[in-house]
């Protein structure tokens, strides 16, 4: 009798954890599917966009939803290649910054150049031009979506840098298709020119009295015949022109 009752009472076990058993596994399954189902979700939303300038991460879902991040890397982006550049470089980074601009935006910084004969400055005193992006205010709180953007150009002739020149702009964005050539789909409309005179830093003054005190020395040398005929000391060569800014636009 009593080997009955335990014969019952294990098989009453057993099937309990047998049940236990499937129900686990049940559960299990249920979460490493939606687990999977959320990951597969997540990785097709990100896209990387990649072109000539880099890659730029973009949502494949929500292409209209447009961050704040996304328009300030596109006016950084703009800045630094507009503006940016040497004799090498001049005509591939025109080509990049264009797209980001409006045309008529566009036509009128590169008329600026054509002007101020940039290119044949670059080629005569073999210089070139570092941008330097100080801060970049976007408001996307109400449209037409606005900002402005403050930036130093930093001039380089040989190994002598001149002294820094700021420029800065207010513009406003509309949307546009992302593509190769704009992976922001944001495009810049209504650039205009505004004051900047940031005062330069300590590193900046003492870098230009530096090489003002070099130069000294080195026409001093020349003069009294000490310097060595393979260096002579040059004249300050004039820095390249760039564009003036253009009064805002009524």
């Amino acid at each position: 009798m009593d080997s009955a009752k335990d014969l019952s009472t294990s098989f009453s076990t057993m099937r309990n954890v047998a049940l236990s058993s499937v129900l686990a596994l049940l559960l299990v399954a249920l979460a490493s599917g939606f687990l999977v189902y959320r990951a597969y979700e997540n990785s097709g939303r990100r896209v990387y966009v990649v072109s000539q300038t880099g890659s730029v991460a973009a949502l494949s879902a929500g292409n209209d939803a447009h961050t704040p991040y996304e328009a300030r890397n596109l006016v950084r982006q703009f800045m630094q290649t507009m503006f940016g550049h040497d004799q090498y470089t001049y005509k591939a980074n025109l080509d990049a910054a264009l797209p980001l601009i409006e045309g008529r935006g566009g036509r009128r910084i590169y008329e600026g150049f054509t002007r101020g004969q940039v290119l044949q400055n670059y080629e005569r005193y073999a210089a070139r031009n570092v941008v330097t992006v100080d801060s970049v205010l976007v408001d996307m709180s109400k449209r037409p979506w606005s900002g402005s953007v403050y930036i130093k150009q930093r001039i380089f002739i040989g190994g002598q840098q001149k002294e820094p020149l700021p420029l800065a702009a207010k513009f406003n964005l509309v949307e546009t298709n992302r593509s190769d050539a704009n992976p922001y789909g944001l495009l810049i409309t209504n650039f205009d020119y505004i004051p900047y005179s940031p005062q330069l830093t300590r590193e900046e003054q003492e870098l230009l009295q530096a090489q003002e005190a070099d130069r000294q020395r080195r026409l001093q040398e020349a003069e009294r015949g000490l310097a060595p005929a393979s260096t002579p000391a040059p004249p300050a060569a004039p820095a390249p022109t760039m564009p003036a800014p253009a009064a805002p636009a009524n």
